[in-house]
């Protein structure tokens, strides 16, 4: 029942994304001594979606297309008509102001992506001194005050870096307490204090642009009577793609009872789209006046998207991936998932916080192409013991991995609780491992407590007995508890709106849309500048940004520390908060 009602979700979502699709460029003729953009109508649009994407009066369009007047269906095509250029005008207009400021008049098929183009400011800039924008949309003919760029631009909107110092505190210091703080806080140094809160301009509508990637050509290999008999389930992109809007739109149908208004506009983004497919897409007037673009969820794709939002000074999102080149030299992204660096330093720091006299043992095996991971705990979890717990650099040992677990078992205290940390993802010698320890002598006594990663969580070949029995611990930013009554809230209502249970990519949408759309709620065009600033604990995904390079985007560094425990996973303490 679940996997029909998820297809027919699809079905539904798919006709409502071609709503919003455009095809490629116009062509212009000459017809009758005027020029006309030919444009051939797609499935979804409507004759006032189309005039007012040529910037026209419906009646204007009409004039030209009387058939339009009953209707227009996919394949018509229309004559649109050019308008004729109007000088803008600055009568009336103090002449010190003519020199501090443009005075643009629309004309027919500008946009304000195109006017950020061709007067090299922000989108929100133009908005802050036009609020009549807000109301009444961009209009032919409407006057708008844009700053001469040769002068300085006191509205556009700062962008906030965070200033590390080099220096560390002396671990026997008085700031001793606050230095671990900001360690655990994700951080190697002391650090500048976050930057003030900045109120953007609140707009009655924001307009939010979600590309996910719905393969609908994998639709045509499903087979309705075999969805229903079960014998077959949605493709897993469709179905994470599904998932994940469903509950971003439970978000943003819970904000609008707050009074939050927005435009959702969802466009299918297929995992294998040329760089002229995206190109194409990024001329669309939806996506030059967003106020936040959500995804694509692929880092390739989302790379080239964000280049476009960082020329246009767009907050952009990455939903799905913990992939951190995105964020290079790009203020404006943001990533809701934390990288496997990242959860490995967490980790670090808990270790060094809640076992700083155990007995800590890294397994280094040197075949293993994960050696990134080792180098980076190692690094970390010296400098939170040196804060912790000063002189304890000899706690940390090393055993390298043998079949036999020679080396291990000689660094294994007889005296004390060992903790071993295996920071490697898909090695294959990780299984083997875990399985000796968890049944060799060693662990008699009960006193192992094995740390490994993320992606453990998914390995098939790893029997949950055995991590059971080592009490394995990882760090992730994903965890659901069933008893919690916001949780309870939104699986109520899931069930109300799909008739099925939400699974893992409904959770994460619906935390992604809830916090994100809040932010517009209460920063409005300052959403980016205020997100290092507010935290968000969620039903499935947490929030708590910081920047990791001045000049970069943001990460997402709210990770829990997960446990097995009495044959379930329970969740320990949420880290960097």
């Amino acid at each position: 029942m679940r996997q029909l009602k998820a297809f027919l979700f699809f079905i539904v979502l798919f006709n409502a994304i071609t709503a919003f699709a455009q095809p490629d460029k116009d062509k212009v003729v000459k017809l009758h001594g005027k020029k006309y953009y030919i444009h051939i109508v797609v499935k979804g649009e409507t004759v006032y979606g189309v005039s007012k994407d040529f910037n026209l009066a419906v009646k204007d369009l009409v004039l030209e297309n009387p058939k339009a007047m009953d209707g227009i269906s996919p394949g018509d095509t229309l004559d649109v008509p050019f308008a004729v250029p109007v000088v803008p005008a600055t009568a009336g207009i103090p002449q010190q102001d003519t020199l501090k400021y443009i005075y643009h008049k629309v004309l027919p098929k500008e946009t304000l992506y195109s006017m950020t183009k061709q007067y090299g400011v922000s989108m929100a800039v133009i908005d802050s001194l036009n609020p009549e924008l807000n109301d009444k949309g961009l209009r032919i003919g409407m006057i708008l005050q844009i700053p001469n760029h040769h002068l300085s631009v006191s509205g556009a909107p700062p962008i906030t870096t965070i200033v590390t110092q080099s220096s560390q505190p002396k671990p026997d210091s008085a700031k001793q307490a606050q230095a671990f703080k900001n360690l655990v806080n994700g951080l190697n140094t002391a650090i500048a204090p976050l930057p003030p809160k900045v109120q953007g301009q609140l707009l009655k509508r924001y307009n939010i642009v979600v590309m996910l990637t719905f393969s609908p050509q994998e639709a045509d290999s499903v087979k309705m009577n075999h969805m229903m008999d079960g014998s077959q389930q949605l493709p897993l992109l469709m179905q994470i793609a599904t998932d994940f809007y469903a509950g971003l739109k439970i978000a943003f149908d819970s904000l609008a009872m707050q009074g939050f208004d927005a435009n959702l506009n969802v466009y299918n983004v297929p995992p294998d789209s040329a760089s002229h497919r995206i190109d194409s897409l990024l001329t669309l007037p939806a996506i030059a006046s967003a106020n936040l673009i959500i995804g694509p969820p692929y880092p390739g794709l989302l790379s080239r998207v964000a280049k476009y939002a960082l020329q246009h000074q767009i907050p952009i999102v990455s939903p799905l991936s913990g992939e951190n080149s995105v964020l290079k030299d790009n203020p404006f992204v943001s990533k809701a998932v934390p990288s496997a660096m990242t959860e490995m330093e967490q980790t670090a720091d808990y270790v060094a916080l809640h076992h700083p006299k155990d007995n800590i043992i890294m397994v280094r095996n040197a075949d293993a192409p994960d050696d990134d991971f080792y180098d980076v705990f190692w690094k970390r979890i010296r400098a939170s013991l040196s804060i912790v717990n000063p002189g304890a650099d000899s706690v940390v040992k090393e055993a390298r991995y043998t079949d036999e677990l020679d080396d291990l078992g000689h660094t294994i205290s007889p005296i004390k609780d060992n903790v071993i940390v295996v920071p490697y993802q898909g090695a294959s010698f990780v299984p083997k491992l875990v399985n000796q320890l968890a049944n060799s002598k060693y662990n008699d006594e009960d006193s192992i407590c094995i740390f490994g990663m993320h992606n453990w969580s998914n390995m098939d070949v790893l029997d949950p007995n055995n991590l059971d029995t080592l009490h394995l611990h990882y760090a992730s930013n994903e965890y659901v508890d069933y008893k919690d009554r916001n949780v309870i809230r939104f699986i109520q209502k899931y069930r109300n709106l799909y008739y099925s249970e939400p699974m893992y990519y409904a959770f994460q949408g619906f935390d992604l849309g809830y916090y994100y759309g809040t932010m517009l709620k209460k920063y409005g065009t300052a959403l980016q500048d205020n997100l290092i600033n507010e935290k968000y604990k969620g039903v499935h995904t947490s929030f708590d940004f910081y920047r990791p390079l001045p000049g970069g985007g943001l990460e997402n560094k709210a990770v829990y520390m997960l446990e097995y425990r009495n044959y379930s996973i329970v969740k320990d303490s949420l880290l960097a908060r």
